[in-house]
């Protein structure tokens, strides 16, 4: 019985215009979305392998000298993915340009822009086709499951025989999961295709495991729409009524909440702009040329001149002075950035009230995008910038005539020989290169909205599930 009711429930919507109309739709939508993307693809990534070649040309001359390789400003870009286009993470937004040497970070910059937060759209990809097309598309199916039988007499005739409404329930629920899975993997196989035939990537295991992740995603969120319509369809009577409850309900999810989001983070999280930003960069510098000139990093540790035993001239106040300068900067560096983060965390927890916005975080954990990625590339650079340090200092130990101190200051470094002289082995210098989160650790950040995922699924099921049970089918 309860086969032949879910057959029923798909062969309705097979033979109507709606499933027609729903293909065309995402077909072309998913289509276009992948042309778009490969297109964009190609120019980043051959931007990004000239930004990496230039940098590490520059990186390559300074080897001459360990003291010149110890301040290269590095360049560091993030890498264009091939899984943008299963979730792009609004990360035209978000940090991508780092500047550091081995004792300085500069600010993560973004391109053309000084500061980041919530996108105010989204661009169009996966999630994006997948979380407002096909969401709504899952009302569209669902809002006349039940009072549209009512009104046609049919809900009374399936009721009245020994199938209990639960069955009844649970059939439509799953005849409409079965519907909504052709538009969406019919939709994902195009792109799919599209995207291997272009030869952007070598398709490799685990980001067909990130993609299997994200479609099982998508299963999970699109049910939370049908839910929803099967519930606000069983607390009508007639279908004009329940469109207009579901439309609303859609606004108000997926649009209305999203926005709001960046409202919040910007009222109660909002971070420096960039003036304010080098004023407190100029106030840290100001107190620790307040504490060089009331002696605290020792006599003369402001003079400079081409002697290194010069009287007159202290090596290592000058040391201290610049360490103490150099860390000053960074502190407001890192409070900065510290702070654009928490702006953009306040305004992301606000907004997974929306089943949308939960949808779009577990799917750039999976593609290994947006603010996720972010955190990440920095921490990384990070521990990168800390391991050049460490074979800056031990390469500096083996030199007997190096005075062993470091400071930005490269005349001094020059003349004092304060770091050594001698050449590097650049093929034993530590090099950069990002490295994507493990599936595990993926997995791992994506459990929280996953779980809140099937917890929406489990709120309205169960007000689908009560309100059925009290339904008047007469």
């Amino acid at each position: 019985m309860f086969c032949r009711m879910v057959r029923k429930e798909i062969l309705e919507n097979l033979l109507g215009v709606r499933l027609v109309l729903s293909l065309v739709l995402i077909l072309g939508l998913f289509t276009t979305s992948t042309v778009i993307f490969l297109d964009r693809h190609r120019g980043q990534m051959d931007d990004y392998r000239r930004r990496v070649n230039e940098d590490l040309s520059a990186f390559r001359a300074r080897s001459d000298q360990l003291y010149r390789l110890a301040f290269h400003k590095h360049q560091v870009y993030r890498k264009p993915k091939v899984l943008t286009l299963c979730a792009g993470g609004s990360e035209e937004v978000l940090p991508g340009h780092f500047t550091f040497d081995g004792f300085e970070m500069g600010l993560p910059q973004i391109a053309g822009q000084s500061n980041f937060t919530l996108p105010r759209l989204g661009e169009l990809d996966w999630t994006f086709v997948i979380s407002m097309v096909l969401s709504f598309m899952a009302l569209v199916f669902s809002y006349n499951c039940i009072c549209g039988e009512k009104e046609r007499g049919t809900i009374r005739l399936i009721l009245a025989g020994t199938a209990p409404r639960a069955t009844v329930l649970l059939a439509k629920y799953v005849g409409l999961m079965l519907i909504l899975a052709i538009p969406l993997l019919l939709g994902l196989s195009v792109s799919l295709i599209v995207l291997i035939a272009s030869g952007a990537e070598t398709v490799r295991l685990i980001p067909w495991l990130r993609i299997v992740g994200v479609v099982l995603t998508s299963f999970l969120y699109l049910s939370i729409l049908v839910l929803l319509g099967l519930c606000v369809s069983a607390r009508t009577s007639r279908s004009c009524n329940s469109m207009a409850k579901l439309l609303l309900a859609w606004v108000v999810l997926l649009i209305l909440i999203p926005s709001l989001g960046r409202v919040i983070s910007d009222r109660f999280y909002r971070a420096a702009t960039p003036e304010e930003f080098v004023r407190a960069r100029s106030e840290a510098e100001r107190q620790v040329e307040d504490r060089l000139s009331s002696g605290a990093y020792g006599p003369n540790a402001g003079a400079t001149g081409a002697d290194r035993d010069d009287p007159n001239i202290n090596p290592v106040g000058r040391a201290r002075y610049t360490a103490a300068w150099t860390e000053a900067r960074n502190r407001v560096v890192d409070a900065h950035h510290h702070r654009m983060l928490a702006q953009a965390e306040a305004g992301r927890n606000f907004t997974g009230l929306s089943p949308a916005v939960v949808f779009r975080r577990v799917c750039e954990i999976w593609a290994g995008t947006g603010l996720e990625r972010s955190k990440n590339l920095h921490r990384q650079i990070r521990a990168y910038q800390q391991a050049l340090r460490d074979y800056i200092l031990q390469e500096d130990r083996n030199d007997p005539d190096s005075l062993h101190l470091f400071f930005d200051d490269e005349p001094r470094l020059r003349d004092w020989m304060a770091i050594s002289h001698r050449p590097v082995n650049f093929a034993a210098v530590p090099k950069f290169q990002e490295r994507d989160l493990p599936l595990g650790a993926s997995l791992k950040l994506a459990v929280w909205d996953i779980g809140l995922l099937a917890l929406f699924n489990l709120v309205f099921f169960a007000a689908a599930f009560v309100s059925f049970l009290h339904y008047d089918v007469r």
